[in-house]
């Protein structure tokens, strides 16, 4: 199996209040915060910086329009994953708790609205996977031969049983990841296109049909950027001031492959030894090099 050649970078957001948007990340999420300026302010884990906030929003989310659906902090374990759940039944913030099989995840949206997902990766748990034209959902068969829908209600008694000791404040520990992003698209077809041809991802599920698609980075999980046109077709871009992401970050494990898709770009904007892109939807990428093949 080939290894993944891309991994996220921090995700800037667009936020309204920077001290409540802080709170959310740190206190219930679990970032540790990194740095901060005044308009600004860094969270990651591990000391590796994944969400980057920015004072620089004045209405919440809007429907009705292209940019980030969720992003995902992926987690290393499910003890990681049931400290979450208890945070959040200690603080009542609505949630909603789904099983992939591919996946376990959190659902939830911070004080402005933006889509948050935090799970754990359990591909060990699927045989087969395959998603027919004309099906509302996938057809999965479990490891165990089960007949499995792709989302299914997570068994949260089951997770908690996983916790382990009472700390449950603590920060989220090294491994902690962004896992994926989840975008919603005006045109499927040309966002899938793109992440396919342009920035080089390996297809997995393109289901028009269902409005939705998916691309992996190889490795174990083919699911590292998802599409979706369910706020409908040729919707434009969120507007100047609606919250939101500001910019993604990929970094390519090679310079070649850098190199590579800048070249298929074509109109990449080079900076200070980073490259900025704009996908269909006018969402703003920033590509890093990585290291040298050895």
């Amino acid at each position: 199996m080939e290894p993944e050649f891309i991994s996220f970078g921090p995700v800037h957001l667009e936020v309204r209040d920077l001290d409540r948007s802080l709170a959310f990340w740190r206190d219930l999420v679990g970032l540790h915060p990194l740095e901060a300026s005044g308009a600004s302010a860094a969270l990651g884990a591990g000391g590796a910086p994944l969400v980057v906030l920015h004072r620089a929003a004045t209405k919440p989310v809007q429907r009705g329009y292209s940019g980030l659906f969720h992003l995902a902090i992926h987690l290393p374990s499910e003890p990681e994953l049931a400290r979450v759940v208890v945070r959040l039944r200690s603080s009542e913030h609505r949630f909603g708790a789904s099983d992939h099989i591919v996946a376990k995840s959190l659902y939830l949206s911070d004080p402005d609205g933006i889509g948050l997902e935090i799970a754990i990766e359990t591909p060990e748990r699927v045989r087969s996977y395959r998603w027919d034209e004309g099906n509302e959902s996938p057809l999965i068969i479990d490891a165990e031969g089960r007949r499995r829908r792709g989302v299914e209600p997570l068994d949260l008694r089951e997770v908690l049983a996983k916790r382990s000791g009472n700390d449950v404040a603590g920060s989220l520990p090294s491994g902690t990841i962004v896992g994926h992003l989840h975008f919603q698209v005006g045109d499927l077809d040309a966002s899938y296109r793109f992440y396919r041809d342009v920035l080089g991802l390996i297809p997995n599920v393109y289901a028009p049909w269902s409005g939705y698609g998916d691309l992996g980075t190889g490795g174990r999980v083919a699911h590292r950027i998802a599409l979706n046109t369910w706020q409908g077709t040729g919707v434009p871009p969120r507007p100047a001031g609606v919250a939101g992401m500001r910019s993604f970050t990929v970094r390519f494990q090679s310079p070649e492959r850098t190199r590579a898709a800048v070249a298929r770009m074509g109109d990449a904007e080079s900076r200070n030894g980073e490259y900025l892109a704009r996908d269909p939807d006018g969402n703003v990428m920033v590509m890093l090099g990585g290291h040298r093949d050895a």
